[in-house]
């Protein structure tokens, strides 16, 4: 019994590592990322009111580019830590056994729907591909690629959250 605990104790222990391995280089890619948002944005904004400074129109669209990639790489995040929205009244209304199981309902859910985002998004990334967005002249799928990282990454963390268990 003993030494089924500590075998238990391991493994949880290397998937706690894994996590946050695999935490560690999204919030990375987020830093660099926001980092660039924040680059394009205040160019843009100086770039109006500065006359010497020319105001480029790939300033909004790398913005706006950067903010979608932002939202869906960090939603992984959200549920690795357990930051996301949920009811968290049901605590107080339900018994806990029965208020776990509904957390843990939850992250089945959420598995389902970063499932969904990796489907379609890389539907969407099929279907345009060919597409071209206006000022930086990139390909519009690039922005369902970040669907498609998004979704696997919170697939994995909800899988994660689900084989560790304790809602």
């Amino acid at each position: 019994m003993e030494q089924e605990k500590e075998i238990n104790k391991k493994e949880k222990s290397a998937l706690d590592k894994a996590a946050d391995w695999i935490s560690t280089g999204m919030l990375i890619l987020c830093v660099l990322v926001f980092a660039v948002m924040v680059f394009a944005v205040s160019y843009g904004v100086i770039g109006r009111y500065l006359p010497f400074v020319r105001n480029p129109r790939w300033t909004q669209e790398l913005g706006i580019l950067c903010m979608v990639w932002l939202c869906f790489l960090s939603a992984g995040f959200a549920i690795k830590e357990g930051l996301h929205v949920r009811m968290s009244i049901i605590n107080y209304l339900v018994p806990k056994k029965l208020a776990s199981f509904f957390h843990g309902c939850a992250y089945v859910l959420l598995l389902v729907i970063n499932g969904v985002w990796v489907v379609y998004g890389i539907q969407l990334m099929q279907l345009t591909k060919m597409a071209k967005m206006s000022a930086t002249r990139w390909p519009m799928s690039i922005i369902y690629l970040s669907v498609v990282i998004g979704g696997i990454y919170g697939a994995a963390m909800s899988v994660y959250r689900l084989m560790k268990g304790g809602f």
